[in-house]
């Protein structure tokens, strides 16, 4: 069985929403064959925060949505304030998205009540009761201390976290204390962190995702140069979490055409219970990345 994982789509919605009407179509058409169970959106849905962007995203999400396919979505930095400037956390998201968009989910947790900003979702699968909690851009105290409550109630479940802005490129989380500026686009350098502490990876994994054994995997995107990356790291009781950097958009290298191609991951949960295989594929140019960085193994 699988779960889809779109990065990304800020320059499709902008420039190119075919690309991403193609994507979405290839999940509902396959939801059978690959037995997919859910999508997550890793955030920048829009590039400007903008209108037409917005019913770009509804267009091709509700083809998943008519599918049957749950989903969830999160804010990234261009999803939030004026013109995706990312001076405050205003956003569009609610204006066009609303919880009937989350009828799929087996069961939708809010951290403020009809806001998607910030939910968590159950679903069954042959591997047992899964949870995905999607968190926004450099989430608040507030919310990090919201997912932790949250998780410790679902101790059954296998739990899958999403944010925009994790690891970086160079196979290391996000630490504004450590490396400050030199790790670019972290989100301590944002507007919004001058209106309340934000949260990059390190400390997310201090408060939340070390904290527990149930955690198994994180997932991102936000950041360009090769857009992909990946760390295991031992949680609580020596439990690996691995997180995983999936991006694609206009400017990543190597040059992608239609402003990334098209290009999402699907990770794989094979039989033996075990092992996830994560592949990266575009149904806009039919075409597999196939090296080490986009296709491999881990196991949970």
């Amino acid at each position: 069985w699988t779960i889809a994982v779109f990065p990304d789509s800020q320059s499709l919605t902008r420039l190119d929403p075919d690309v991403f009407a193609r994507q979405a179509a290839w999940v509902a058409a396959h939801r059978q064959s690959h037995d997919i169970r859910f999508v997550i959106h890793l955030g920048d849905i829009t590039d400007n925060n903008l209108p037409d962007q917005w019913r770009n995203a509804k267009k091709a999400m509700d083809v998943i949505k008519h599918a049957g396919v749950p989903y969830s979505l999160l804010p990234g930095n261009h999803d939030l304030g004026a013109n995706g400037k990312c001076l405050d956390r205003t956003t569009l998201l609610n204006d066009h998205f609303s919880p009937a968009d989350y009828a799929n989910s087996g069961g939708v947790i809010y951290f403020e009540a009809g806001k998607l900003e910030n939910t968590a979702h159950t679903f069954k699968t042959p591997h047992g009761d899964f949870l995905v909690v999607s968190l926004e851009f450099g989430p608040r105290n507030e919310v990090i201390a919201w997912a932790d409550k949250l998780v410790a109630g679902y101790p059954a479940h296998t739990v899958i976290v999403a944010t925009h802005a994790y690891m970086y490129s160079d196979e290391t989380r996000y630490d504004f204390g450590k490396f400050g500026r030199d790790q670019t686009w972290n989100p301590n350098t944002y507007g919004v962190a001058k209106l309340a502490e934000v949260n990059d990876a390190e400390a997310m994994w201090q408060k939340l995702l070390s904290r527990h054994s149930n955690i198994r995997f994180m997932l991102s995107g936000h950041v360009l140069n090769d857009g992909a990356a990946r760390l295991a790291s031992p949680g609580k009781d020596g439990k690996i979490v691995h997180q995983i950097l999936s991006n694609y958009q206009m400017g990543v290298k190597p040059d992608r055409p239609f402003h990334g191609g098209g290009y999402f991951r699907l990770m794989q949960f094979l039989p033996d219970k075990k092992t996830v295989r994560v592949k990266t594929y575009s149904p806009w140019l039919d075409k597999w990345f196939t090296d080490d960085q986009q296709q491999f193994e881990v196991v949970v």
